[in-house]
C-alpha cells in the first residue's frame, strides 16, 4: 500500500462521516429552520457519537475535521465580511462595543468561577455571546484547548439564547420606544450570530436591518484581536507551547481581498458560503466526539452562566442607548 493510499484510508472515513452528518443536518434544517445548519450538524454528530458502535476507524478523519477544516472554514467565512460598512460606526459606538465585549467575557469568567465551571467553558460562553456566536466559539476553542463537551455546550447554549432573542430583542426595542438606529444597535450588539441579527432586524424594517448588520460587523471584526490576546495569554501561561493562530492572519487576508477589486463580489460570497458549510462539517466532527454523560454534569451551570451573561449584555446596551 502506498503512502497516499494509507493517508486516504486514515482520513477519508472520518471526513466522509462528518460530511454525511452535515448533509443530513442541511435536510433537517430545511424542515426546522430555527435549528440551523451548524447546530443541527453538532446535535446529529452527538447522536451518532453516542450510539453503541465502534468509531475507531473514523477517529483520524474526525480529528482532522475538528482542526484543519475548522481553520479553513474560519478563513473562508472572512470573505463574507464587508469591512467597508465599519466606516459608518461613530467613535462612541466603537468604544462601547469594545468595552462591552471585554465586559461580557470578564463577566462570564467571573460567573464561571462563582458557579465552579471550568475556565475554558467560561471563555467560550463569553466569546460566543460577546462576538459572533458559533464562529467565535469555533475559533476560540483550539486556542484554549477546549474539550468537546465544552464546545458542544457553549454552542448549544449560545444558539438557544440567540433563538429566544429573535423575539425578545425586538420586544425590548418596542418597550423602550427606540428609534430605528437605536433598535439596530440593540439587535446588532446583542444577538449572537449574523443569521440571528439579520432575521431579527430585517423583520423590524429594512433600515433597522442595514444598520444592525453594520453594528454586528463591528463585533465580528473584533474576533481578530480577541484571538491574538488569547494567544499571548496562553503563551505566557504555558511556556510558549501555544501555537500562533496563523489562520487569523489568513482570516484578515480573506477580508481584505473580499473588500478589494481583486475578487468579484459573487466569488467572495460563494467562498463565504463554502466556509459556513465547512464550519458545519467541523461541528459535526466535534459532535461525534461529545459524550452525553460528561456534558450533563456541566450543562445546568453552563446554561445559567450563558443566560446571565446574555441578560447583562442586553442591559449594557439598553443603558448605553438611554444614557450615552
Amino acid at each position: 500500500m502506498s503512502v497516499t493510499d494509507n493517508v486516504l484510508k486514515q482520513y477519508l472515513p472520518g471526513i466522509f462521516l462528518a460530511v454525511v452528518i452535515t448533509v443530513l443536518a442541511k435536510l433537517i434544517s430545511g424542515l426546522i429552520p430555527v435549528l440551523g445548519l451548524v447546530l443541527g450538524a453538532l446535535l446529529i454528530g452527538m447522536v451518532v457519537g453516542n450510539l453503541p458502535i465502534n468509531l475507531k476507524s473514523f477517529t483520524t478523519g474526525l480529528k482532522f475535521s475538528e482542526s484543519r477544516i475548522l481553520e479553513l472554514a474560519i478563513v473562508l467565512i472572512g470573505f463574507g465580511i464587508d469591512t467597508n460598512n465599519l466606516t459608518n460606526l461613530n467613535a462612541s459606538l466603537i468604544i462601547f462595543i469594545v468595552a462591552m465585549i471585554l465586559g461580557v467575557v470578564l463577566l462570564s469568567i467571573l460567573l464561571g468561577k462563582l458557579t465552579k465551571i471550568d475556565l475554558r467553558l467560561s471563555v467560550l460562553l463569553g466569546a460566543g455571546n460577546a462576538i459572533c456566536g458559533s464562529a467565535a466559539i469555533a475559533a476560540t476553542a483550539p486556542m484554549i484547548n477546549a474539550k468537546e463537551e465544552e464546545i458542544g455546550l457553549s454552542l448549544g447554549a449560545t444558539n438557544l439564547l440567540g433563538t429566544l432573542g429573535l423575539a425578545v430583542i425586538p420586544a425590548i426595542a418596542y418597550f423602550f420606544s427606540f428609534a430605528d438606529f437605536e433598535s439596530a444597535v440593540l439587535v446588532g450588539a446583542t444577538l449572537q450570530s449574523i443569521g440571528h441579527v439579520a432575521a431579527s432586524s430585517f423583520s423590524m424594517s429594512e433600515a433597522i436591518g442595514e444598520w444592525a448588520m453594520v453594528v454586528k460587523m463591528g463585533r465580528v471584526i473584533l474576533l481578530i484581536p480577541f484571538l491574538l490576546v488569547l494567544f499571548l495569554l496562553g503563551k505566557g501561561n504555558s511556556g510558549g507551547k501555544v501555537k500562533f493562530p496563523w489562520f487569523v492572519l489568513l482570516f484578515i487576508g480573506s477580508m481584505l481581498l473580499a473588500n478589494s477589486d481583486v475578487i468579484p463580489t459573487a466569488a467572495a460570497q460563494n467562498l463565504s458560503v463554502t466556509g459556513n458549510y465547512l464550519l458545519a462539517i467541523s461541528m459535526a466532527a466535534i459532535g461525534v466526539g461529545i459524550r452525553i454523560r460528561p456534558l450533563l454534569k456541566i450543562s445546568g451551570k453552563g446554561i445559567l452562566v450563558s443566560a446571565l451573561v446574555f441578560a447583562a449584555q442586553i442591559m449594557m446596551v439598553v443603558l448605553y442607548l438611554n444614557f450615552v
